[in-house]
């Protein structure tokens, strides 16, 4: 059951990452919010990376569980 909230959750924050052009990434403070526009490089990796981590990995757990 948590493997569907998280894997909810993970699909929410993608789509409104998507929808604002505006990823969340890092740790640190000053580079925590990647736009689009400004540089696409992180921004895509933002995406992919919340991708894996968000619905591969749940995945992966209901599979191998």
């Amino acid at each position: 059951m948590m493997m569907l909230v998280f894997t909810a959750f993970a699909l929410l924050l993608i789509g409104l990452e998507l929808f604002t052009g505006c990823a969340m990434l890092g740790w640190a403070a000053d580079k925590m919010v990647v736009e689009r526009e400004k540089s696409p490089g992180p921004y895509w990796f933002a995406i992919a990376l919340h991708s894996l981590v968000g619905i591969g990995l749940p995945i992966l757990f209901a599979i191998y569980a």
